[in-house]
């Protein structure tokens, strides 16, 4: 195959540019389903230097994305395609990129996102990439198109990885973007764009939200559903174990990448610009893997710009705001204050209730703020919603049942829970490279649609323990049973209404080994109120969760 990096490409103008997003066919299962914001971002980059460039999105397309990708790419003389990766959906993301090869042969195709980071080799094995794009890709796709334009040869830029002519794969590090690049880059983002209206209607139809039993869950779901999403902040430094996005700069820098994030009169701006381009917009979601840090200067203030643009009508009084944070940064007056100025969720990565589960996660620090820090945000009218993981690598099946109980006191006490039965081994992240770690690893084929690629790919990392990791796969196997059946008749369930499954999928196995969790029938009954039913398949359900 021809080397395009040593190629030379004049031209007059300059190259026109088609960013792929992650395609998730799921309907929002490895993914949350809204415009990728990161890609939207890169786009607006790319068209304040003047170059025109265009987002397909695949989970936004009225006719099968295949079809849709390859009638875009006959309809325009595209210099460059950009492929956007993710560990979950990459199989899905390999399938466009080369529908992109096979419809046009002679295009630069540039891989990016998490797991090409990670993993360039894998891409440069199984894709049809001609370069990689390490971390960011403002300032690799600027240079690359800077040299096609000019007729120079591509190889050798800083931001990426590519392949030599002996089949080595090659890594040239950048740096991560400074606080004034990241904000330059993030008012660039073409949030008038962005088809946030085609999201909405499809996930009210995916929810059926006409059909959740009160008044009061359809409106809370509308406020969370017509929602958009910013980034304030370029990683999140606390060095989880579990976690791969807490490395990914670090990845593409080579060394240790220096927090970056929005002040708190830049982040009100933004507020009103995404106001102004969705006027119908109910709540802004701060994308942020961590939004509140321990010692933070601009939460506080933050609120209170928000309440006074409130007030002087720059932006909607019933706006309101979501964002992840973490536990331990938490107090009785940043509570209240974000309360005031309308944060009706706030997301925290608790991950586990067991003090040695979450030791081995690197989080051990949370464990005494959990208590008081929920019982105080339920107290002042904000929901918190956790995000928990079953099992651990070292765990015991105490800590299961422990985690499994609290879940479930908290959930009845009016907190949302996002559920996950173990560690999934994401590309970069500590626990994928820990080499102890490998005989828990559990591996699935992969293939790639279209084409005779196949690869194994790992997705799940087990507990040493057997017998939690026997319990642990049966739940798994109780819970997708029962979900098949539920969603066969309902709607799609989203990570609140699982987590309740999951709880329900747990009590007779648990039950086995001696670790009471709840009562069948209050689970089962706290399930069934929350559900989105039509009538005619209440039987089926009360059937499907027996």
């Amino acid at each position: 195959m021809e080397n395009r990096l040593t190629r030379v490409v004049e031209t007059t103008r300059a190259p026109r540019v088609l960013l792929i997003g992650p395609y998730d066919p799921h309907c929002g299962e490895y993914t949350f389903l809204a415009p990728p914001l990161g890609v939207w971002r890169l786009a607006g980059v790319l068209e304040s230097a003047g170059v025109e460039a265009k987002v397909f999105d695949p989970n936004c397309s009225c006719e099968p994305p295949q079809r849709a990708l390859e009638r875009e790419l006959r309809s325009g003389a595209w210099d460059i395609v950009g492929v956007s990766t993710t560990g979950m959906t990459l199989r899905f993301d390999l399938e466009l990129a080369h529908i992109v090869r096979r419809v046009m042969p002679e295009v630069f195709i540039v891989a990016g996102g998490m797991e090409a980071t990670f993993r360039p080799e894998l891409m440069f094995e199984i894709g049809p990439f001609d370069l990689v794009v390490l971390g960011e890709g403002e300032r690799p796709l600027l240079e690359l198109i800077a040299r096609l334009r000019s007729g120079q040869p591509v190889g050798g830029i800083a931001g990426t990885a590519e392949r030599n002519k002996d089949g080595k794969v090659l890594s040239f590090p950048q740096r991560a973007l400074n606080r004034t690049q990241l904000r330059d880059a993030i008012y660039s983002t073409p949030y008038n764009k962005m088809p946030y209206s085609a999201y909405w209607d499809r996930l009210e139809s995916a929810y059926r939200i006409g059909a959740l039993p009160s008044k009061a869950a359809r409106e809370a779901h509308l406020a969370e559903i017509r929602s958009v999403r910013l980034i304030t902040l370029n990683y999140c430094p606390m060095g989880c174990t579990f976690c791969s996005a807490t490395n990914f700069l670090h990845e593409a820098q080579g060394s240790v990448a220096s927090v970056a994030r929005l002040e708190a009169d830049e982040c009100l701006s933004m507020i009103e610009r995404i106001v102004a381009a969705h006027p119908r917009v109910r709540t802004v979601i701060f994308q942020d893997d961590i939004f509140t840090f321990t010692r933070d200067h601009r939460l506080l203030p933050l609120c209170e710009g928000i309440v006074a643009a409130k007030r002087s009508g720059r932006i909607p009084a019933h706006l309101q705001f979501i964002s992840t944070n973490r536990i331990d940064a938490m107090s009785a007056e940043r509570l209240t204050a974000m309360r005031r100025a309308g944060f009706r969720v706030l997301g925290f990565g608790i991950e586990s209730f067991s003090k040695k589960v979450l030791g081995e996660f690197n989080k051990a620090q949370i464990h005494r703020h959990i208590e008081p820090m929920l019982t105080a945000a339920l107290a002042i009218g904000v929901t918190p919603f956790l995000d928990l993981i079953l099992s651990s690598p070292r765990a015991a099946l105490e800590d299961v049942a422990q985690t499994l109980r609290e879940a479930y006191r908290w959930l009845r006490a009016g907190c949302e829970i996002g559920m996950y039965p173990y560690v999934i081994p994401f590309s970069g992240s500590a626990f994928a490279q820990d080499s102890s770690l490998l005989a828990q690893t559990r591996y699935a084929d992969r293939r790639v649609a279209g084409t005779d690629i196949a690869w194994q790919q790992p997705v799940k990392t087990l507990s040493i323990d057997p017998i939690v990791t026997e319990a642990i796969l049966r739940i798994e196997s109780s819970f997708e049973a029962k979900l098949g059946e539920i969603e066969a008749h309902t709607a799609h369930l989203p990570s609140r209404l699982r987590s309740l499954l999951w709880i329900l999928s747990s009590l007779p196995i648990m039950a086995e080994r001696g670790q009471y969790i709840a009562d069948e029938s209050e689970v089962r009954s706290e399930l069934h109120a929350r559900l989105p039913t039509l009538r005619p398949a209440a039987a089926s359900i009360a059937a499907a969760t027996a």
